[in-house]
Parts: C-alpha cells; sequence; structure tokens
C-alpha cells in the first residue's frame, strides 16, 4: 500500500520507505529545477563535439560542481543506452592513441597514451569505441565478443592483430603503412568512417574538453558513441536518455 504526503510530494510505502517521481532517475536527490535539468541533458545530446561542464555553468546559471555533477550523471545514464548495443553487418575496426590525463606517463610526456578499438556498422551507422589496458589481440578478441553481433564483412587496416576476424567473417584490408603500397581506400574498402569518428571525437577534446581524465575516458567515449550511433534519430535522444536512468 503506497500513501501520498502532499506536503513533501513524496509517496510512502508500508515499508516506510519514501519516495518521489525523481527517484531512481538521473534528478535523484538534486536540488537543481527540472526545466534545467532538461537543458543540460538536451545540450548533451544535441552538440556534436559534445559540450563543457564549464559552457552548462555559464548555460544554466550554476556553479561548476553542479554543472559537472549533471554532466557526469547524463554520461552514465547514456552509458546504460548502449548495454546490449552490438555492431553487426558490414562492420569498419580501427584503433586509436588518445591522450588523457592522469594514470601512467611515460619518460617527459605529462599525459597517459591510452589505446582506444573503435567498430562502426555501414549498415546501421552503431558506432562502440572501447578502452583496451593494451592493444593485443586477446584484449581485441575480447572486446569483439562482447559488442559485436552477425557480422557480413570486416574492414580493416592491415595490422596483423586482426587477422583471427577471417574466423569469423571475410576480412578486407587497407593498407595505411608508409611503403610502397601506402594507400587511403582502395574502392569500398576502407576504414574512412570510424577514422572520422576519432577525428570527430579528438576535435572535441582539442577544441571543447582541453583535458580528460583517464578514470572518466570510456564515459566520454560512449557520449560520442550514442551520438554518432543515433544520428538519423536526434529527436529522440533525450527521451531515450530519459527513458534508460
Amino acid at each position: 500500500r503506497v500513501t501520498y504526503m502532499a506536503s513533501r510530494h513524496q509517496w510512502q510505502c508500508e515499508c516506510r520507505y519514501q519516495f518521489s517521481v525523481t527517484s531512481c532517475t538521473v534528478f535523484h536527490k538534486t536540488h537543481m529545477d527540472l526545466p534545467r535539468w532538461l537543458m543540460a541533458v538536451w545540450l548533451v545530446c544535441h552538440s556534436p563535439k559534445g559540450v563543457s561542464s564549464k559552457q552548462i555553468q555559464r548555460e544554466l546559471g550554476c556553479t561548476y560542481k553542479t554543472a559537472w555533477y549533471m554532466t557526469r550523471r547524463i554520461r552514465l545514464a547514456i552509458q546504460k543506452n548502449l548495454v546490449g548495443m552490438r555492431v553487426e553487418g558490414r562492420v569498419e575496426i580501427d584503433e586509436a592513441v588518445i591522450k588523457a590525463d592522469g594514470g601512467k606517463a611515460t619518460g617527459n610526456v605529462p599525459y597517459a597514451a591510452k589505446d582506444v578499438l573503435g567498430m562502426v556498422s555501414r549498415t546501421n551507422g552503431t558506432l562502440r569505441m572501447i578502452v583496451l589496458d593494451r592493444l593485443t589481440k586477446e584484449n581485441i578478441q575480447r572486446v569483439c565478443t562482447t559488442n559485436l553481433g552477425k557480422v557480413r564483412a570486416f574492414y580493416t587496416d592491415a595490422a596483423s592483430r586482426f587477422e583471427f576476424l577471417r574466423e569469423l567473417a571475410p576480412r578486407y584490408t587497407v593498407t595505411h603503412g608508409w611503403c610502397w603500397r601506402h594507400e587511403y581506400a582502395r574502392g569500398n574498402v576502407h576504414v574512412n568512417r570510424v577514422e572520422n569518428a576519432w577525428g570527430l571525437f579528438k576535435r572535441g577534446l582539442m577544441g571543447v574538453y582541453h583535458h580528460v581524465n583517464a578514470k572518466y575516458l570510456q564515459e566520454y567515449l560512449d557520449e560520442f558513441s550514442f551520438r554518432q550511433s543515433n544520428l538519423k534519430d536526434q529527436e529522440a535522444l533525450v527521451g531515450m536518455v530519459l527513458a534508460s536512468c
């Protein structure tokens, strides 16, 4: 049995647990009004290169701490949308090295270089970008097992670490190395879509966020993946985030 307490705008069950319409959502235990929350969700979902917490602070007229707290919660809600998502059809796979603050720096480099694997479907545009401890065949196999669905063909560079993909589906390669066979594309054999995703993400890091801690890098990658995977249905992005809370 549930009783409504009008004075507090909350409900209470027989076990004396009290809850409201915002309980167990992205708005749980927040003092920020819902219109500004919805504006923050819209800004995160519709900014192609992302939106910084400082920009959220300026737009909403709140403190930086509050803005960072809101954007972090929104990214965690976005991550729930990606659970169970599979990259299928004709799939491009490529790796990149992302500069992140924190972690273990090497030599005189003041940042941690994180290996990231990207995979995008030419069939429906689904994109996933996953942080790896090391760019090894074993780690790539683990990520592929978790994130790939039914694949018709793979498109990669000529790196030997992707050779095992031939066991799953036909693999077509393009040679990016500095040699006499250097090429960017050969007909429809290329990885331009996933490289475009890397370019957009890196532009966002340099031009919007400037610094991203290695601890939170996967959250930012998932945010970009979510937007890119739903380019054809951008009007539904806000609803998808709110529904996953």
